[in-house]
Formats: C-alpha cells, sequence, structure tokens
C-alpha cells in the first residue's frame, strides 16, 4: 500500500458555507493567505449546487442559515457516497448548545466564534490527514 500524500494547501479546494458575507469574505481571505483554494457559497442549498461544479476537500458550515442550515447540509453530504468523505468543520457562535446535533448529523470538528485565524488553519489540516485522499477537486456527474 502506497504511502498516504497529504495534499498542499494550493491543491486543496475549501468550500465556505454562511449566509453572513461578511464572514464569507474574512474566511476566504483567511484561506487564500494560506494558499487554499476557495470557493464560497451563501447558504447550504447553494454549496450543493456547488457540488456539482467541484467537490471540496473541506467544508466550513456555519449552523444557522436560510432554506438549508449547516445540519441539513452537513447529513446531506453525509448522506451520499460521493461526498461522505469530506471532513466538515462547523463553525458556531453556540457551540456546547448545538454539539450534540453537530456530531450526530456527522460533522467532523465543531468551532466556536470567534476563531483564531491559526486554529481554523490547524483544524483543516488535521482534517485532511484523517480523511481519505481524494481524487483533485472533480465535477459530478448526476
Amino acid at each position: 500500500m502506497a504511502p498516504k500524500r497529504t495534499l498542499a494547501p494550493s491543491e486543496t479546494l475549501v468550500m465556505v458555507a454562511d449566509d453572513s458575507k461578511v464572514v464569507r469574505v474574512k474566511t476566504s481571505r483567511a484561506l487564500a493567505k494560506h494558499q487554499y483554494q476557495v470557493t464560497l457559497a451563501e447558504d447550504g442549498m447553494a454549496a450543493v449546487r456547488l457540488f456539482g461544479d467541484a467537490l471540496p476537500h473541506v467544508l466550513i458550515t456555519d449552523v444557522e442559515m436560510p432554506g438549508m442550515d449547516g445540519f441539513e447540509l452537513t447529513r446531506h453530504v453525509r448522506s451520499n457516497p460521493r461526498t461522505a468523505h469530506i471532513p466538515i468543520i462547523m463553525i458556531t457562535s453556540s457551540d456546547e448548545k448545538h454539539r450534540n446535533d453537530a456530531f450526530e448529523a456527522g460533522v467532523s470538528v465543531l468551532m466556536g466564534k470567534p476563531y483564531e485565524e491559526d486554529a481554523l488553519i490547524a483544524e483543516i489540516q488535521a482534517a485532511l490527514s484523517r480523511a481519505p485522499v481524494s481524487a483533485p477537486a472533480l465535477a459530478l456527474d448526476d
């Protein structure tokens, strides 16, 4: 068996799903500063649509979003064999309140707001090291 290869940030697509434009911009700038490729979704439904363009290597989601919230988005990702492997980092202002629901839905990591940029980068790297190495982000056929 070949040794596991960890993707470099420049090879890693991170999707940020959050209904706050300020949070999306702030998070995308932090990720870009660390050389990550970033795609942005304003809610869970937009994230699902974007999966048709390219599968992210990591998904960062807010809890409360209109239409499809972070729990529904997580369950959707986990229920599809093509996306079930994607590490999901959920960011919430009330992490203790949502802890059980988040992990029951399939969240990989739950982080509280506000978070330190270095902590988020460390969680992304840790999540990627635990996840199976996936092919470059590819469009879904369906």
